[in-house]
């Protein structure tokens, strides 16, 4: 070798090393983004009614107003002012190939504000998501770039952090990059359930089965020991949780691996997660028991239309079958990321038993209620598995539909209109009814005689007509205003749902914030509206999802001092 080969090997040898040092350092120079010890009420891959938790829950006491800081240097890259989701929340993209997102907040400060203000009254609209170059916002590690809140479809008063990967925007486990969080309390095994899979039994019987479980010192055992006993191919599912040292609140577990025999055969963590395939919860875990108990299981077998990157796959798809007459032993053993742990041991014996009964599904485009009035439309993909759907029709204008299987895609729910909603066809939307009696609007495209809506989710349906106007009532007193107070109101509407709402002063458009949790509507009275000493004419305008409308007009008289 020459000496400039030695030379050009040696600079290539430190590039390498100096790149990898650096990423090394990166996962551990990142400071908290709260200022107070981190409690969590909720942590990364915790299972949710539809979807993996894709960050962490800092607790803030119960209060908004915290700060919020910056976890590095870095540019502010992306603000998103929405009613639902993450609220307002702010991204932040750093050098190292992450960035940081901060959800749920309820305001900015000076620097930040003032550029989604100038962004929010260019677009004459609250909800706004805006993109920012490089050079417009730059953060220090350390800036307050936020203040905590309860924005979004929060429900409690909590920071959403967040860590991605910039390129992919791939959420990944912020507990990587050696937060201060405190943990030493080992996850939680509450249930095991064994299921069948066609014309295959546990113990003789021709279904799935729950076992309970007892614990004995640091592992857990069937309550009394039993051989479960299997006639073929079958799979695991195990209820397991998690508690950090200083917060009762339940939070998900960071890893299961199964052993069949001291053989590692399912190998599960929680990473990396993917939005784009994030959904696909519904396959990992028992579908059936979050929906009817709330109960959160993992499944420790691979759906073949699961597409999740968070096993093992080398290691097959989870699934079991013993066809000797011997003694096997199954551990599962679940860690969070301290490594704490717990481990279930349990036996399987296979054993022979008379044929169950395999009831199959064929594919059907087009579901029809009894009364022909309601109709499904499917294609493919709209479910994991060809779907057996029931549909009771209820009065005409109501359906429930049944399934136990989740929704891969959405899929097209359609009522025939009838003479009774001929008149008002403008009118009328399709509306899922929940459990509780709330309305939620599928809103609705009428085409050839059929309203249609795509839904997600089974459930009670209903036709409504909606004529009605939203209400607008004054929230106090708004007819003397000093300046940073806000004008105030309470806008709803029980059917469709408020839409739109637009807020005039002496005809030119103000900022307002509404909240459809509290459906309060706040007009904010600050230098950014402009309003100058004296009596002003102000005009609220607000419309429904059916395009009903309403309006009120005062005066009012403001005092900058």
């Amino acid at each position: 070798m020459t000496n400039n080969h030695r030379y050009l090997l040696l600079i290539l040898t430190s590039l390498f090393l100096n790149s990898f040092l650096a990423q090394e350092n990166h996962f551990k120079t990142f400071r908290s983004p709260v200022g107070i010890p981190i409690s969590l009420s909720g942590n990364f891959g915790e299972l949710r009614s539809n979807h993996f938790h894709t960050g962490l829950d800092i607790k803030t006491n119960g209060s908004i107003n915290y700060r919020i800081y910056a976890i590095d240097t870095g540019y502010v890259s992306r603000i998103n002012i929405s009613h639902w989701g993450y609220g307002k929340a702010i991204y932040i993209d750093h050098p190292n190939g992450f960035t940081s997102v901060y959800a749920h907040l309820n305001h900015f400060p000076e620097k930040i504000e003032k550029i989604i203000r100038q962004k929010q009254y260019e677009l004459h609209q609250e909800s706004i998501t805006y993109y920012l170059d490089s050079s417009q916002i730059l953060v220090s590690k350390g800036e307050i770039i936020a203040f905590s809140g309860n924005s979004g479809s929060s429900s409690g008063p909590h920071l959403h952090f967040e860590i991605r990967e910039t390129q992919s925007e791939h959420p990944v486990n912020p507990q990587q990059f050696n937060f201060e969080i405190q943990d030493n309390r080992p996850p939680v095994i509450s249930q095991l359930k064994v299921y069948n899979f066609p014309n295959k039994s546990i113990n003789l019987l021709c279904s799935e089965k729950v076992f309970s479980l007892k614990k004995f010192k640091n592992s857990y055992r069937l309550n009394n020991d039993s051989i479960i006993y299997v006639s073929g191919p079958f799979g695991i599912g195990v209820a397991a949780a998690d508690y950090y040292t200083n917060s009762s609140n339940l939070c998900g577990i960071y890893s299961i691996k199964m052993y069949v025999d001291e053989v590692l055969k399912y190998d599960l963590k929680f990473d990396e997660l993917d939005f784009d395939n994030n959904h696909q919860i519904n396959i990992h875990k028992d579908f059936n028991a979050y929906q009817e108990h709330r109960r959160k299981i993992h499944r420790l077998f691979i759906h073949p239309n699961n597409e999740l990157e968070i096993y093992n796959r080398s290691l097959g798809n989870g699934l079991i079958n013993f066809k000797d007459s011997s003694l096997h032993k199954v551990k599962i053993k679940v860690a969070d990321f301290n490594n704490n742990y717990s481990e279930l041991y349990f036996h399987f014996l296979h054993k022979d038993s008379s044929s169950c009964l395999e009831n199959k599904n064929d594919f059907d485009k087009y579901i029809f209620s009894k009364d022909s009035n309601w109709r499904i439309s499917l294609d493919s993909n709209s479910f994991y598995n060809f779907p057996k759907i029931k549909m009771i029709s209820q009065n005409n204008n109501i359906v429930e539909i049944t399934n136990n299987l989740p929704a891969k895609n959405q899929f097209i729910l359609s009522m025939k209109i009838t003479s009774e909603y001929s008149p008002y066809m403008e009118k009328t939307f399709v509306a899922n009814i929940t459990k509780k009696g709330n309305i939620l609007n599928k809103s609705g495209k009428i085409e050839e005689k059929w309203i249609s809506a795509e839904v997600k989710k089974m459930g009670t349906y209903q036709l409504i007509i909606d004529t009605v106007a939203p209400t607008i009532i004054h929230l106090g007193n708004n007819r003397l205003k000093k300046m940073n107070q806000s004008l105030n109101f309470k806008i709803s509407d029980d059917l469709s749902g408020v839409e739109n709402y637009d807020v005039y002063i002496d005809e030119q458009w103000v900022l307002s914030n509404y909240s459809y949790k509290t459906s309060k509507l706040r007009v904010p009275l600050d230098k950014y509206a402009r309003i100058t000493n004296g009596e002003h004419n102000c005009r609220l305008l607000v419309s429904d999802e059916r395009n009903n409308k309403s309006s009120l007009d005062f005066k009012f008289k403001f005092n900058t001092n």
